[in-house]
């Protein structure tokens, strides 16, 4: 590429099953480096994620296949690819879901890892009654700790690691200067880039070496089925897509896959969609319909949503499983908490607040999202509209129950694509 900005970072996977990033006819696999870059031409970026696979399906159509026949197709697919398969388990339903396709279906699993800051958990653990996000780390000890433990008791042949990422963190090498900034894909709060890194664990750098074929394999992520004029439809965000970490440097032996968002099983997907889209179809859930009506913007009608949709396509999931809120931002993210009360004031910090500082002032501010008129993260891209069909129940979906008008969480149109009877068209929502 020319004309880079000031920081650039090599060795960025270039994995388009993961999305990219097109600033005028340049491509680029790193959200910070595409938007620096659009600033420098005064454009704007698009994002594209598997948009020419995902066309050459018919998403009305729900396949006949059973749900958790598609997970076992799926792990399967997975597993004949790959000579190792590295699951990232954090304990709640995406990753646990991920797990039990393996398993229970005894499809070979090589590794699980938990990635976890142990020297920074003082004071901000241990309250099993407050499920605000300040309170993520204590996912350990009640979610992840129990099903860890049920992996080892009954699958020993699976390799657990426990990475403690705050070491990382801690070593002199992290977060030297702003380019640290490029080392994510979209998470910019001070633990992601540590929390992340593929080769962070001494035992996985040598992995990286052995020459393998390695699968580093995330549980991305629950479907996004929304109501728009009483048709369905569902899309991507690449905030979710962008969660693996953005640096394998020279080692083309390494690839991320998504287990759900992938275009290799892209029937897995509708099967999902459709069955949310029946759930809420169903007259008996009428109350339930505004969570799905666009734009879904408010976190708490997300983390409603997730609950129901959990229940519906993760059924070997228990519900019961112990988890927090989802989090906001991604530049004050409330999941380090940790390191805003253990490590306030320490040159790390400082480090991490001029990466933010850096993409402010190298970024177009009309690219931002804003909390009390501070920037708090770069903005979410949709992709297109995936259409499902027609809406079976005429129900009107902007009844609400928190006295809250959803209407009054934008402050303007939006222009959306959609994939409509084989053909794009835009319409203002």
């Amino acid at each position: 590429m020319i004309n880079q900005p000031k920081f650039t970072r090599t060795g960025i996977d270039q994995n388009p099953k993961l999305g990219y990033y097109k600033v005028g006819q340049e491509i680029y696999y790193s959200k910070p480096m595409a938007y620096t870059r659009a600033k420098q031409l005064g454009t704007i970026p698009s994002w594209h994620f598997n948009s020419v696979e995902f066309a050459r399906h018919d998403w009305t159509v729900e396949p006949d296949i059973a749900l958790l026949e598609f997970y076992r197709l799926r792990a399967q697919q997975i597993r004949d690819q790959y000579d190792y398969i590295r699951l990232d388990l954090s304990g709640g339903s995406d990753s646990t879901t991920v797990l039990y396709a393996f398993v229970l279906n005894n499809i070979t699993l090589d590794e699980v890892v938990f990635r976890y800051p142990k020297q920074g958990e003082h004071g901000v653990v241990g309250d099993v009654h407050n499920y605000d996000p300040t309170n993520t780390l204590s996912e350990w000890e009640f979610a992840a700790r129990p099903l860890l433990q049920w992996i080892a008791t009954n699958y020993p042949d699976i390799k657990i690691t426990f990475y403690d990422y705050s070491e990382r963190m801690l070593s002199g090498d992290y977060l030297k200067d702003e380019s640290w900034v490029f080392e994510t894909r979209d998470w910019f709060q001070p633990g992601h880039v540590a929390k992340h890194d593929i080769f962070g664990a001494k035992e996985h750098q040598i992995q990286a070496e052995s020459g393998k074929k390695i699968c580093i394999l995330h549980g991305v992520d629950k479907p996004k089925v929304v109501l728009i004029e009483n048709n369905w439809y569902t899309y991507f965000i690449d905030v979710f897509a962008n969660q693996p970490s953005p640096i394998k440097n020279d080692y083309e032996n390494i690839t991320h896959e998504l287990f759900f968002w992938s275009p290799d099983l892209t029937e897995l997907l509708i099967k999902q969609c459709h069955m949310i889209k029946t759930w809420f179809d169903l007259p008996v859930h009428n109350n339930f319909r505004y969570l799905v009506q666009y734009p879904v913007m408010n976190p708490n009608r997300r983390t409603a949503y997730e609950s129901i949709v959990k229940s519906i396509i993760y059924p070997q999931y228990d519900p019961m499983t112990w988890q927090t809120s989802k989090a906001t931002n991604s530049f004050y993210n409330e999941m380090d908490t940790w390191f805003y009360v253990n490590f306030a004031g320490t040159k790390m910090e400082q480090v991490w607040k001029a990466g933010l500082d850096f993409l402010v002032d190298n970024i177009d501010a009309d690219q931002f999202m804003y909390r009390d008129g501070q920037p708090n993260g770069l903005l979410w891209n949709k992709s297109i509209f995936y259409h499902l069909g027609p809406s079976t129940n005429q129900h009107d979906a902007n009844v609400v129950f928190d006295n809250h008008d959803f209407r009054k969480d934008r402050l303007k149109s939006e222009q959306i694509t959609v994939l409509q009877d084989r053909k794009l068209k835009h319409i203002t929502v």
